[in-house]
């Protein structure tokens, strides 16, 4: 399971029709890696919650960039947590490249008020569906 300190990876939906969607998906992000480090005492990192605001993925250079330090990210990383309500085709990139590295993957599990981290298997079925079950109780 995850240690003290250490660096994880969060791996969660980005692209979208919409640039808000984007921005939404960028917060969401952000959200995940707060939620992540403060359950798990790790240091979680989701590069695309915030390089989008510095590089442009409509130019390709931009793009590669951007993709490029995500990976060498990932390979620094101890786990992968995903997280989200679909995995894209990006994601599916990076959990592949993950198990490559022999990194740990797991998917986020949200119940009520309850934060638990759950083995993740890569099932090509899996592109485009429900990953976190969130079921927050108010």
């Amino acid at each position: 399971m995850i240690k003290k300190n250490e660096l994880v990876y969060i791996c969660s939906p980005l692209s979208a029709p919409t640039e808000a969607e984007i921005r939404e998906n960028m917060s969401l992000a952000r959200f995940y890696v707060k939620m992540v480090a403060g359950e798990f005492h790790c240091r979680a990192i989701a590069p695309h919650s915030f390089l989008p605001e510095y590089l442009d993925d409509n130019i390709p250079e931009e793009r590669e960039i951007g993709l490029q330090f995500g990976l060498s990210v990932l390979e620094l990383s101890k786990a992968m947590v995903v997280c989200g309500n679909r995995i894209s085709k990006g994601m599916l990139g990076e959990i592949r490249r993950a198990k490559e590295l022999r990194i740990p993957v797991y998917a986020l599990v949200i119940q009520g008020n309850e934060i638990s981290l759950t083995g993740f298997e890569e099932k090509e079925e899996y592109h485009d569906m429900q990953v976190c079950k969130k079921h927050f109780s108010e």
